[in-house]
């Protein structure tokens, strides 16, 4: 005996959509497709501001603006560096940008390539190309890698990075 199972669309709605956003199920009793719909397009809004988040510090940090940088960090953030040196707190991270900053000239273009939301917390991932002019004396040069931001959804709705690491490829 062959049993035909049928979905509702709306159960598959739901199911596609939190599968692609990754969204945890609604809690509300009555989901409608009203508030599947609302859920999803929170979450894509999201990751798209989460995305011009990034290209935003790339261009904070080309421009040298280091307190601006330093306002989208939380306050227990924790910054990985390319040679694995953990700078955790916002003030540790302020020095170690600082000195950057002093020593080198930026040029940097960030590409998010994943951004996913789960909750209060989130993350992006991408590739970057940076061209490096010493602030001295020395030639340019051109880097490029990886990052990975962690954010976290602050109680007044801002996106903070909690977590932040770059790579290089040389």
């Amino acid at each position: 005996m062959h049993t035909t199972f049928l979905i509702p669309p709306i159960a598959l709605f739901s199911l596609l959509c939190l599968v692609q956003f990754r969204l945890e199920p609604l809690p509300e009793a009555g989901v409608t497709l009203r508030s599947i719909s609302a859920a999803c397009q929170r979450s894509a809004d999201s990751r798209e501001e989460l995305s011009k988040i990034s290209e935003q510090w790339a261009r904070l940090w080309s421009e040298k603006q280091l307190d601006q940088v330093i306002e989208l960090y939380a306050s227990d953030a924790v910054f990985l560096t390319s040679t694995g040196d953990r700078t955790a707190g916002k003030a540790a991270i302020r020095e170690l940008f600082k000195k950057a900053l002093e020593a080198n000239t930026s040029k940097l273009a960030v590409r998010s390539i994943t951004t996913e939301v789960s909750g209060n917390l989130a993350y992006d991932s991408g590739d970057y190309r940076e061209t490096i002019a010493p602030a001295l004396e020395g030639a340019k040069r051109e880097g490029q890698g990886n990052y990975l931001v962690v954010y976290r959804k602050e109680k007044d709705g801002r996106w903070l990075i909690v977590q932040h690491m770059w790579t290089d490829k040389r």
